[in-house]
């Protein structure tokens, strides 16, 4: 077996078999006074330092990049050792934080860890230091914390030089001997010192990566082949690496994303789950329609298990504007491709320029059931960027986070809201009240006799929405400046292009730009419903509000009759009908007329962005609203992120892709993907691989922003249902990640087969 064989064999056989330990959540760093009484963001760096200096370190058979973050994930909370006293806790629970209010998303900027090093930015501090005048102490805390913060990563480094060296004595072999002596020497280096090498260049990302998860920064990983494509190119030219040595480094490097990964559910820590963890705090006074993420209830089982907001993204342009696609871009993706892994979500940019032959391989690996890369249109994101004040140089090199999210690397502080249409339009029919949690959450809401006419109704619901997202935003203004008062990231802010030429952390002034995501959740399921009511009550007059609201407050009981003419008899988003598209692009306008509002009275400086999302949860927000006037059940899921209801495509991609793009989207520089689903059997050989890139190019030609496409077909999942073992790779694409199908519940698993009844 080849190196890249064994690897591929461990994750699979191994690592995703193995239960992980958790560390870090009984460790503690207020040992005496003198520590107690430094300054927060000093104590944070050295609870960072004690991460480095004491985690759980391995070195993995056959790798050649070393390092393994602790264990934690986004579905399931974090650990990390005490630094902050009881009155620091109690003033920050009064604003929604605790210390394990880290946000993650932020992408630092990996150029500075692979040109610089950790001298580099050491350098710079201590330059910036010496300006320091009287009266600057919260500078000089921040720069203290950055340094301690860089000697953290230092420590780690020289604890695997000394594990490889003992292990190169011990070495099965002599070839193996040799690669031990070598990795050691590449860490001895890096990340201190700037990377000479491609290996060097792996390993410093990677370590600054594994600190970073090892401290609650659950970041992505960037554009991977552009940063790093200097140093493939210097050392192919140099002879110092063949192409074969090449991809062996890089399926190192890409398995270590997975070796946290667990496929079985009952290794999953759910105990350890913690809400306010995935938060950016709130007003103890503020009340939204905003939901909770969960992932532990039965209906969303396994969607986030192995998520860390890990992306890594390909291709696009450079700085100047030129494409951007190189050899590392193909060798990344084929890597990527052969190791079949959750992690990291891998993304593709393409624009006019991109070669034809990175379309058809995106084509050829999504047709064979990979459900990524996901497939970011680039002219329309770099337009929407500069339209709201990004340079067009940081446009050019936008990147992406979480799930899918667009921001500018090194420089963005990001944070988002969901705005729940569907559960809106339920609190204008039931008066306020939640059908599910059995309680008037919105008070004040007109009778249903008020709106006599379509347009007197779908105006309150904008009020509706325009009221929840501002209150949203001022929760965001009110509340961003506490975060870093308890939660601090001075590991992360080292390698934020700003922030140490401001003497900021990256949350409070540090970051170049701060960008606050509006998102649309529910969208189709919403139109769909605004279909039903204008057309069933204001129009051809067959029923009143009151009786729709009736229907959907029974579930339809005994309405089946009724329930079947709403899904099948009235036009539905998503088959290229002007009717219920028209809806679609209204509420997409007005939307954007109100974000435009709120731009400049509620947050001048802030860049608001608009968005439709559901991410991996439109399984867990369904189940937060009851039946909806498109005939959906209560609690069944919601259609995900920018696309048809489940089923209701029934006209086939072209159709969808039309009515997703009727509307203006270049608004919607936050992110509005569409998922699709096709049959791998209808795009096999040329003339499916053909069409697959034609159904690509069409969707961006068309204007959309993010095209994701599952290629798995209705009797694969069947038969991975009946028999799990046989089908543990394949993997389906979840709103803004991919998980192994085997491992969610089987009312995701539903959901999912559903999906692919009118697949290509």
């Amino acid at each position: 077996m080849s190196r890249q064989e064994r690897i591929k064999q461990r994750l699979f056989d191994k690592e995703y078999l193995t239960k992980q330990e958790w560390w870090g959540d009984d460790e503690t760093i207020l040992t005496s006074d003198e520590v107690r009484g430094l300054p927060l963001i000093v104590r944070k760096a050295l609870a960072i330092r004690h991460v480095a200096a004491h985690m759980p370190i391995e070195l993995k058979p056959d790798e050649l990049i070393v390092g393994v973050p602790t264990m934690a994930s986004v579905g399931f909370g974090k650990c990390f050792p005490e630094y902050a006293l009881p009155d620091e806790l109690e003033d920050a629970a009064r604003w929604g934080f605790t210390p394990k209010s880290v946000f993650g998303h932020h992408l630092l900027n990996y150029e500075t860890v692979v040109r610089k090093g950790c001298s580099g930015v050491r350098r710079e501090v201590m330059e910036r230091i010496a300006t320091l005048e009287g009266g600057q102490s919260e500078k000089t805390e921040f720069y203290r914390s950055v340094l301690i913060s860089l000697d953290a990563l230092r420590i780690l480094a020289d604890r695997y030089v000394d594990m490889l060296l003992s292990a190169s004595q011990n070495a099965p072999d002599e070839q193996r001997r040799h690669e031990l002596r070598m990795m050691a020497r590449v860490c001895a280096r890096v990340p201190e010192e700037p990377p000479e090498t491609l290996h060097e260049a792996l390993q410093a990302v990677w370590f600054v990566f594994v600190l970073c998860h090892s401290t609650m920064e659950f970041i992505p990983v960037g554009r991977t082949d552009q940063y790093l494509y200097p140093f493939y190119q210097a050392d192919i030219a140099a002879g110092r690496l063949t192409k074969p040595e090449a991809e062996d480094l890089i399926t190192s490097f890409l398995a270590k994303f997975s070796e946290r990964v667990h496929m079985n559910m009952s290794d999953w820590e759910m105990h350890l789950r913690d809400e306010d963890t995935q938060y950016n705090g709130v007003d103890p006074n503020f009340t939204t329609t905003a939901g909770t993420y969960s992932n532990d209830d039965s209906y969303n089982f396994g969607t986030s298990a192995n998520h860390w907001l890990c992306n890594m993204i390909l291709g696009g342009v450079t700085a100047d504007g030129e494409d951007a696609t190189n050899e590392l871009t193909y060798m990344i993706l084929r890597q990527w491709a052969y190791l079949e892994p959750v992690v990291p979500v891998m993304s593709v940019r393409l624009n006019k320029k991109t070669p034809e032959a990175l379309y058809r391989l995106c084509a050829d690996i999504l047709r064979n059931g990979s459900s990524e890369p996901a497939l970011y249109n680039d002219e329309m994101f770099i337009e929407a960027l500069q339209k709201y004040g990004v340079s067009a140089r940081d446009a050019n090199d936008y990147s992406n986070d979480g799930c899918w999210e667009v921001l500018i690397p090194g420089r963005t502080n990001f944070g988002f809201c969901m705005l729940q249409v569907l559960q809106m339009l339920e609190y204008m029919l039931q008066g306020g009240k939640s059908l599910v949690r059995g309680a008037v959450e919105v008070p004040d809401v007109p009778p249903l006799s008020v709106w006599e006419s379509f347009e007197s109704f779908y105006q309150y619901f904008l009020y509706l929405l325009e009221d929840t997202a501002t209150k949203e935003i001022r929760n965001r203004l009110k509340t961003i400046a506490h975060r870093a008062k308890i939660a601090p990231s001075p590991l992360l802010s080292a390698f934020m292009d700003d922030c140490v030429a401001r003497g900021e952390e990256y949350s409070v002034g540090g970051a170049r730009y701060n960008m606050f995501g509006t998102y649309l959740t529910g969208f189709a399921n919403c139109v769909d419903s605004l279909a039903v009511i204008k057309k069933m009550v204001y129009e051809e007059k067959r029923y009143t509000l009151a009786d729709i609201a009736q229907l959907t407050r029974e579930n339809f009981a005994g309405q089946e009759a009724v329930r079947q003419y709403f899904v099948n008899r009235i036009p539905k988003f998503g088959n290229d009908d002007p009717y219920v598209d028209d809806i679609a692009a209204r509420l997409l306008g007005d939307f954007s007329s109100i974000i435009d509002r709120l731009r400049v009275t509620e947050a001048p400086g802030l860049i608001l962005g608009e968005g439709v999302a559901t991410f991996e949860f439109f399984a867990k927000w369904g189940h937060d609203v009851g039946a909806s006037p498109d005939g959906r059940f209560s609690q069944d899921p919601v259609a995900s992120n920018f696309s048809p209801v489940h089923g209701a495509d029934l006209l086939g991609p072209t159709a969808t892709i039309r009515s997703i793009t009727a509307g203006d989207l270049l608004p919607y520089m936050m992110g509005a993907p569409l998922d699709i689903e096709v049959n791998p059997n209808e795009v096999r050989g040329d003339a499916g691989l053909d069409r697959m890139v034609a159904l690509i190019k069409g969707f961006k030609a068309c204007g959309g922003l993010i095209l994701t496409i599952t290629g798995a077909n209705r009797e694969q999942l069947l038969a991975a249902q009946k028999e799990p073992e046989k089908y543990r790779n394949l993997r389906v694409r979840l709103g803004g990640l991919s998980a192994y199908f085997v491992t969610l519940s089987k009312e995701m698993q539903n959901s999912i087969i559903k999906r692919t009844e009118h697949s290509l």
